[in-house]
Protein backbone atom coordinates (compact mmCIF):
# COMPACT_ATOMS: atom_id res chain seq x y z
CA UNK A 1 0.00 0.00 0.00
CA UNK A 2 2.82 2.32 0.82
CA UNK A 3 4.36 1.60 -2.61
CA UNK A 4 1.19 2.70 -4.39
CA UNK A 5 1.05 5.96 -2.44
CA UNK A 6 4.68 6.75 -3.21
CA UNK A 7 4.28 5.94 -6.92
CA UNK A 8 1.14 8.11 -7.12
CA UNK A 9 3.03 10.87 -5.35
CA UNK A 10 5.73 10.74 -8.06
CA UNK A 11 3.60 10.07 -11.16
CA UNK A 12 0.91 12.64 -10.45
CA UNK A 13 3.25 15.68 -10.52
CA UNK A 14 4.98 14.31 -13.63
CA UNK A 15 1.72 13.96 -15.57
CA UNK A 16 0.60 17.43 -14.49
CA UNK A 17 3.92 18.87 -15.69
CA UNK A 18 3.56 17.11 -19.05
CA UNK A 19 0.12 18.62 -19.65
CA UNK A 20 1.08 22.12 -18.50
CA UNK A 21 4.51 22.38 -20.06
CA UNK A 22 4.21 22.99 -23.79
CA UNK A 23 7.53 23.46 -25.47
CA UNK A 24 8.26 25.60 -28.53
CA UNK A 25 7.90 22.59 -30.84
CA UNK A 26 4.25 21.97 -30.07
CA UNK A 27 2.09 22.26 -33.20
CA UNK A 28 -0.78 23.94 -31.33
CA UNK A 29 1.21 27.16 -30.87
CA UNK A 30 -0.50 30.26 -32.29
CA UNK A 31 1.60 32.24 -34.73
CA UNK A 32 0.03 35.53 -35.78
CA UNK A 33 -0.16 36.19 -39.51
CA UNK A 34 0.97 39.36 -41.21
CA UNK A 35 -0.28 41.71 -43.83
CA UNK A 36 1.12 40.97 -47.27
CA UNK A 37 1.62 44.70 -47.86
CA UNK A 38 3.71 46.18 -45.03
CA UNK A 39 4.28 49.36 -47.07
CA UNK A 40 2.13 50.75 -49.85
CA UNK A 41 2.15 53.63 -52.29
CA UNK A 42 -0.65 56.22 -52.42
CA UNK A 43 -1.08 55.89 -56.20
CA UNK A 44 0.48 54.08 -59.13
CA UNK A 45 2.68 55.92 -61.62
CA UNK A 46 0.87 54.31 -64.56
CA UNK A 47 -2.39 52.55 -65.26
CA UNK A 48 -2.39 49.03 -63.74
CA UNK A 49 -2.74 45.93 -65.91
CA UNK A 50 -4.37 43.81 -63.21
CA UNK A 51 -5.11 43.97 -59.50
CA UNK A 52 -6.09 41.81 -56.54
CA UNK A 53 -7.97 42.94 -53.45
CA UNK A 54 -7.53 41.06 -50.20
CA UNK A 55 -10.29 42.08 -47.77
CA UNK A 56 -9.71 42.66 -44.07
CA UNK A 57 -9.20 39.51 -42.03
CA UNK A 58 -7.92 38.36 -38.65
CA UNK A 59 -4.30 38.71 -39.77
CA UNK A 60 -4.51 42.18 -41.29
CA UNK A 61 -6.78 44.99 -40.12
CA UNK A 62 -6.92 46.81 -43.48
CA UNK A 63 -7.87 45.75 -46.97
CA UNK A 64 -4.88 45.19 -49.23
CA UNK A 65 -4.66 46.05 -52.92
CA UNK A 66 -1.92 44.40 -54.97
CA UNK A 67 -1.41 45.87 -58.43
CA UNK A 68 0.41 44.50 -61.48
CA UNK A 69 2.08 47.23 -63.57
CA UNK A 70 3.58 47.05 -67.02
CA UNK A 71 7.30 46.29 -66.83
CA UNK A 72 7.21 44.99 -63.23
CA UNK A 73 7.53 41.29 -62.49
CA UNK A 74 6.12 41.44 -58.98
CA UNK A 75 2.93 42.87 -57.52
CA UNK A 76 3.08 46.33 -55.96
CA UNK A 77 0.94 47.40 -53.02
CA UNK A 78 -1.48 50.28 -53.36
CA UNK A 79 -2.79 52.16 -50.34
CA UNK A 80 -6.50 51.53 -49.69
CA UNK A 81 -6.86 54.99 -48.13
CA UNK A 82 -5.78 56.87 -51.28
CA UNK A 83 -8.13 58.12 -54.01
CA UNK A 84 -7.10 55.43 -56.50
CA UNK A 85 -7.30 52.68 -53.86
CA UNK A 86 -10.77 53.72 -52.71
CA UNK A 87 -12.00 53.78 -56.30
CA UNK A 88 -10.61 50.27 -56.97
CA UNK A 89 -12.11 48.83 -53.76
CA UNK A 90 -15.52 50.38 -54.46
CA UNK A 91 -15.52 49.06 -58.03
CA UNK A 92 -14.21 45.64 -56.91
CA UNK A 93 -17.07 45.27 -54.42
CA UNK A 94 -19.65 46.23 -57.05
CA UNK A 95 -18.18 43.96 -59.72
CA UNK A 96 -17.81 40.95 -57.40
CA UNK A 97 -21.40 41.39 -56.19
CA UNK A 98 -22.68 41.47 -59.78
CA UNK A 99 -20.37 38.67 -60.98
CA UNK A 100 -18.55 40.68 -63.67
CA UNK A 101 -14.88 40.83 -64.64
CA UNK A 102 -12.71 42.83 -62.21
CA UNK A 103 -10.57 44.24 -65.03
CA UNK A 104 -13.53 46.46 -65.83
CA UNK A 105 -12.42 48.53 -62.81
CA UNK A 106 -9.11 49.37 -64.55
CA UNK A 107 -10.76 51.25 -67.39
CA UNK A 108 -10.55 54.98 -66.96
CA UNK A 109 -13.89 56.77 -66.80
CA UNK A 110 -14.72 59.18 -69.62
CA UNK A 111 -14.38 62.73 -68.44
CA UNK A 112 -16.61 65.20 -70.32
CA UNK A 113 -14.38 68.09 -69.27
CA UNK A 114 -11.25 66.51 -70.74
CA UNK A 115 -9.41 69.25 -72.65
CA UNK A 116 -7.54 66.76 -74.81
CA UNK A 117 -10.73 65.45 -76.39
CA UNK A 118 -11.19 67.23 -79.77
CA UNK A 119 -14.99 67.33 -79.39
CA UNK A 120 -14.65 69.17 -76.10
CA UNK A 121 -12.22 71.62 -77.67
CA UNK A 122 -14.76 72.50 -80.33
CA UNK A 123 -17.44 73.04 -77.71
CA UNK A 124 -15.14 75.25 -75.69
CA UNK A 125 -14.22 77.37 -78.69
CA UNK A 126 -17.88 77.68 -79.69
CA UNK A 127 -18.76 78.80 -76.16
CA UNK A 128 -15.88 81.23 -76.13
CA UNK A 129 -17.09 82.71 -79.44
CA UNK A 130 -20.59 83.10 -78.04
CA UNK A 131 -19.25 84.90 -74.98
CA UNK A 132 -17.21 87.29 -77.08
CA UNK A 133 -20.19 88.41 -79.15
Amino acid sequence: MQLIHSSVGVLLPLTVMLFLDKGPGVCGTFVPGRCQCPASMPRTPQRPLDFTVLPRNAHCHTAEIMVKLRGHDRLLCLSPSGKQGKRLIRCWRRVSREGRDRRQCLRTPKNPKNRHNPKNRRRQTRRQKERRQ
